[in-house]
């Protein structure tokens, strides 16, 4: 099974860099990155079927794929190429084709491959039922769901009035840590972890890991924090309100 999630994946993402070269638009991989995980859902799905937590699995990866990959779709379709692209297309030149198919394709298959682990292992684990901490990683992700859903919503809105253009949202969930969205896609990725969870699948918490550090470290709040560092109203803002964590000291 996971060799063809592999093979799946390495074609998946060759196709999504074929469409970003007739493009133009290395954007539209971000597209790709919420059906890429649906993708393995459904491969694991259908290789174990029958258990009800496999069936609660399959629809949360769903809903929350699904919801990104249309919310980022209308946030690329017709647009020009994000600035994170653009500056790498930039940065490297005439072997920008070539070397983007490695570092952000390629890479991106990778990450989802490492993230999806307690997905793929998580069904294959032939399991009676639900114990605790299953529900448990089911009312994390239902909480990080609903606050990244909540955040993208208010942020587009406040984004979308004339008047606050240029402007930091610091309303609504933006007032509880500076990236809720964020905050919230990484407790539903450990809520995912919690209900895949069996006696052979603890180690997949390499998974959730991978995915809060990548948007610690490389994308997400590294690159916002780095766009807005000399920005007079995000550092004061930033004095204020925690980074990443609710309810936690700001720094």
């Amino acid at each position: 099974m996971l060799l063809q999630i592999i093979i799946t994946l390495f074609a998946y993402m060759n196709l999504f860099y074929v469409l970003a070269l007739w493009k133009k638009n290395y954007t539209l991989v971000d597209i790709g990155w919420g059906l890429g995980f649906i993708i393995i859902a459904i491969i694991c799905y259908l290789h174990y079927p029958l258990f009800f937590k496999n069936n609660l699995l399959l629809l949360v990866v769903s809903i929350w794929g699904f919801r990104l990959s249309y919310y980022l779709f209308l946030r690329t379709i017709g647009k020009k190429e994000d600035a994170r692209y653009a500056q790498l297309r930039k940065q490297w030149g005439e072997s920008a084709n070539k070397i983007s198919y490695f570092k952000i394709f390629m890479l991106q298959g990778a990450l989802m491959f490492i993230v999806s682990l307690p997905i793929s292992l998580g069904m294959a684990q032939r399991s009676s039922g639900m114990r605790f901490y299953n529900w448990i990683g089911f009312i994390l992700w239902c909480l990080g769901w609903i606050l990244e859903v909540v955040s993208d919503f208010h942020l587009n809105r406040f984004k979308s009035k004339k008047e606050n253009m240029g402007k930091i949202c610091t309303s609504g969930p933006w007032k509880l840590c500076r990236f809720p969205n964020y905050f919230g896609e990484i407790l539903l990725w450990y809520g995912i972890y919690f209900l895949s969870l069996g006696k052979q699948s603890w180690w997949t918490i390499i998974g959730p890991i991978a995915i809060n550090l990548f948007i610690l470290k490389v994308s997400g709040v590294s690159l916002l924090e780095n766009k807005y560092k000399k920005n007079a109203e995000y550092l004061s803002y930033s004095e204020k309100v925690p980074r990443l964590i609710p309810f936690t000291k700001p720094k």
